[in-house]
């Protein structure tokens, strides 16, 4: 294992970066054949339905991977301040100045309705930050009541969240059943980064475990894999993510891009649905020119944003999320009373 800067984890990072471009791709293409390039049939399509198994899946397994490595402990009040500043400033932010830009495009696939529940009802894709942010709020009891040190105690918790996912249960409303729908992967990733499995030959059967879930989605999909809460769905994500865990495959390009991940969650739809305007106006009409340029922007556009707002507080706080770099002075001043 090696690590691209300090404790990063570049496997990790490998898999954040596959799953960014799999959401960029997902949203280029169209999530319905009324949106996006509004691709009627062909690869593009058939691809982008059997990746549902696979995509929120995996973005919510290494959130909660990543989270056992950062755990909550004690102090519940500045946890959740950190996940307010984290994940609901940038959503409350971010999520409306998207609103804002898609009412007023010409060109854009759909538009806010009804401002009045505007992030009660969830803008788009945002609704992933949401329920991953009611998430964390159940996993301060289950951390303070150590239900989850040891293996045993993660059993009625998956079963109560696996029981609820495949029962459909839940509502749109503040992204509940997005969470309901995210649970199960949370805690898959948080158990095999708090216990990992210890076995001969783990990365051999992380690829039987791939191969035969593609080979299944290939051939089998579109008839037994279900809804997206079905339990074969929940079966296939599962055992996908911890293949792609168990191969622990390294690639640069994709560790760099997974760097940015939450950026890139953030902010592509900007740049996907902007580069979808443009190209098709100066006469470019190729789908899979256009596939390629919209996700190549939508990786490529949140980097830059996040390498800018990086530099001033007032968006690392907004746009990203960040904690607020103490001025130098402040730094001098500590350093001095220290002496």
């Amino acid at each position: 294992m090696t690590t691209l800067t300090t404790n990063r984890d570049s496997t990790i990072d490998t898999l954040r970066g596959l799953a960014c471009i799999l959401l960029v791709a997902y949203h280029v293409i169209g999530i319905t054949p009324d949106s996006g390039l509004r691709i009627q049939e062909g690869v593009l399509k058939d691809a982008n339905s059997l990746l549902i198994y696979i995509r929120m899946p995996i973005f919510t397994f290494l959130s909660g991977f990543v989270y056992a490595q950062r755990p909550f402990s004690s102090n519940w009040k500045k946890f959740m301040a950190g996940k307010i500043r984290r994940l609901i400033v940038p959503m409350l932010f971010v999520g409306t100045l998207f609103a804002l830009v898609q009412t007023l495009t010409p060109g854009t696939n759909t538009a806010i309705t009804n401002w009045r529940v505007l992030h009660l009802m969830p803008v788009a894709h945002y609704w992933f930050i949401e329920a991953l942010f009611l998430i964390f709020l159940v996993i301060i009891p289950l951390e303070h009541f150590k239900i989850l040190q040891n293996k045993t105690g993660f059993a009625l918790p998956f079963l109560i969240a696996a029981l609820l996912y495949v029962s459909n249960a839940g509502t749109p409303w503040l992204s509940i059943a997005g969470a309901i729908y995210l649970f199960p992967y949370f805690l898959v990733g948080l158990y095999c980064s708090r216990f990992p499995v210890q076995i001969n030959n783990r990365k051999i059967l992380g690829y039987v475990l791939i191969t035969t879930i593609i080979l299944f989605l290939l051939f089998f999909g579109q008839q037994y894999g279900g809804e997206r809460r079905s339990l074969n769905a929940l079966i296939i994500g599962t055992l996908f993510c911890t293949g792609l865990l168990f191969i622990e495959y390294e690639s640069l390009f994709l560790a760099k891009i997974g760097i940015f991940s939450y950026s890139i969650y953030l902010f592509h739809v900007f740049f996907t649905a902007a580069s979808r305007i443009l190209f098709i106006k100066i006469g470019i009409t190729e789908i899979w020119v256009l596939f390629i340029l919209g996700t190549a922007l939508g990786i490529a556009g949140p980097i830059l944003v996040e390498r800018i707002a990086s530099k001033y507080n007032p968006t690392r706080i907004l746009l990203l999320g960040k904690r607020p770099k103490e001025s130098r002075v402040f730094v001098e001043n500590s350093d001095e009373s220290k002496k």
